[in-house]
């Protein structure tokens, strides 16, 4: 059992440090050390965390996992700019978004959140545990401290290491864990992280670069629609794809718009807009906010509107995770002449006699 608490411990530790993977799309016979392009980005002595760690845009990338069934790994930058970057890390287990930021010399994780499956911009977000991942001068030597009490070290800056991708020449940086426990983790000028190795004793975890891909990344997401033949509602699941920066409520309210079945209607008329959307994490409420034309272009009984608000309330609800939808028009609580809330109160999901499409 103890064994098993310090091997997930030490996967979480696996999953920070690997948000600065990065996707390109160098073939794989390409030898980075051996002066290609990639290589002659600066000279040795003139290379920055930027050069080791690059915040690639649209690029997803696929990690093989030996050792544990969580340290397979996908990651994608979701949001880049300036300085900052959030990751998002899939693996088998859960889903970890991360916020990391260039600043001083140094690659700081500022920003961490677990079981993270929708999409939202963090890139304002700062938490206390301000990680260090990696730290200038990169040279053989460098050590720095991070939390819980563990020291960093550079212990290599031209160091082979073999991936199922291709075989590298990285830089190493070791994180001492005590009672023995090592990581080392393996970055590439113009790629970022493509390994981790976890070691204690005999026993190994390895997380290692399998394949770069230039796209944006698919997702589901459970859409809900008013039936267009009785008083009701319905669902489907629907893959999305998201690029880096792209627009997630520009997303949503494009497929509230086309249901694609002349068995639903619209949830929102083709003008109606949606301004904001943001998780109320404290109160684990989401909070959207229309174009007027949510209700100007409505022209429906009140039967017909509860089944709206209803399917708007359970896309979004489903989507956060959450019970509870506060709904404003142009910044105003939602008041029509059948449904109205006030400031602090908000809709709550119903999947009562909802129907799956068929």
């Amino acid at each position: 059992m103890k064994k098993y608490l310090v091997l997930m411990t030490v996967l979480l530790i696996v999953a920070i440090a690997f948000t600065g993977c990065a996707k390109t799309n160098i073939p794989k016979e390409q030898n980075l050390s051996k002066g290609n392009d990639t290589e002659n980005i600066k000279s040795d002595e003139n290379r920055t965390i930027k050069d080791y760690y690059p915040f690639k845009e649209n690029t997803k990338m696929e990690y093989e996992g030996i050792g544990n069934e969580y340290a397979e790994q996908e990651t994608f930058f979701e949001f880049v700019k300036d300085n900052r970057a959030q990751l998002k890390i899939f693996n088998s287990g859960t889903v970890i978004v991360k916020v990391l930021e260039y600043n001083d010399g140094e690659l700081r994780e500022i920003f961490t959140e677990g079981e993270f499956y929708h999409i939202e911009n963090m890139l304002d977000s700062v938490s206390e545990n301000n990680n260090v991942l990696l730290k200038e001068p990169l040279k053989l030597g460098t050590t720095w401290n991070i939390s819980g009490g563990h020291k960093k070290t550079i212990t290599g800056v031209d160091v082979d290491i073999e991936t199922p991708y291709k075989k590298f020449k990285a830089l190493e940086v070791t994180t001492e864990l005590g009672e023995g426990r090592k990581q080392f983790d393996y970055y590439v000028v113009g790629i970022g992280h493509v390994a981790s190795i976890y070691k204690d004793g005999d026993f190994e975890v390895k997380t290692l670069l399998e394949e770069i891909e230039k796209k944006p990344y698919e997702t589901e997401i459970r859409l809900y629609y008013p039936s267009a033949t009785d008083i009701g509602s319905m669902y489907i699941d629907r893959d999305i794809e998201f690029s880096t920066n792209g627009d997630i409520e520009k997303i949503l309210e494009s497929n509230l718009q086309n249901p694609k079945s002349d068995k639903l209607m619209p949830t929102i008329s083709n003008n109606t807009k949606i301004n904001s959307m943001k998780l109320d994490r404290g109160n684990r409420v989401v909070k959207v906010d229309f174009s007027k034309e949510l209700l100007t272009d409505m022209n429906a009984g009140s039967s017909m509107e509860g089944e709206i608000l209803k399917s708007i309330v359970n896309t979004l609800g489903n989507y956060y995770g959450v019970e509870k939808v506060y709904i404003s028009i142009e910044g105003t609580p939602y008041s029509s002449g059948h449904f109205a809330i006030g400031e602090n109160e908000y809709f709550t999901v119903d999947y009562d006699n909802v129907k799956e499409l068929e």
